[in-house]
């Protein structure tokens, strides 16, 4: 696919999906392209506020995740092969990528990597190599991210 090598730019998205674009325009695009995805919803049933996610994937190796119709993050593994802006890719040493860059810190909750520089990485156990790469708008990492008041900044 066209955008499987994309760069990969951590608050801003790929050379194609940027991030704060609308659920409506991401999907116009997919299907003037002839590009195929899978859509689905998670409700979120329980959470406070009760608000769903919507989450678009391509090729098993991009998810597209919105909510309130606004994309706020983007996973990417398995064959992308595009780069962060530092150079990261799928299938890098984890050590390697640390050196390039010295704010990733393990977060145990979440068992990833965290970047200053707006991005996680999860990597192997087995392997030490980065399985996926997740960007996101930097309102994700706002405490009050969840009551999804930073939605009308991108409506």
């Amino acid at each position: 696919m066209m955008f499987m090598n994309d760069s990969i730019i951590p608050y801003v998205g790929t050379d194609t999906f940027k991030l704060g674009d609308k659920l409506e325009n991401v999907r116009a695009f997919l299907k003037e392209n002839r590009i195929r995805f899978n859509q689905s919803v998670d409700s979120n049933k329980g959470c406070k506020p009760e608000i769903p996610w919507t989450f678009i994937e391509l090729s098993n190796s991009i998810t597209l995740c919105f909510v309130l119709d606004i994309l706020f993050e983007i996973v990417l593994e398995n064959d992308y092969t595009g780069k962060l802006t530092n150079g990261g890719y799928i299938g890098m040493k984890m050590s390697e990528l640390k050196g390039i860059d010295s704010s990733l810190e393990y977060n145990d909750e979440d068992e990833d990597f965290v970047s200053k520089k707006g991005y996680w990485i999860t990597d192997s156990v087995d392997t030490g190599n980065i399985e996926s790469i997740t960007i996101f708008l930097p309102d994700v990492e706002r405490e009050d991210f969840f009551k999804y008041e930073w939605i009308g900044n991108y409506k």
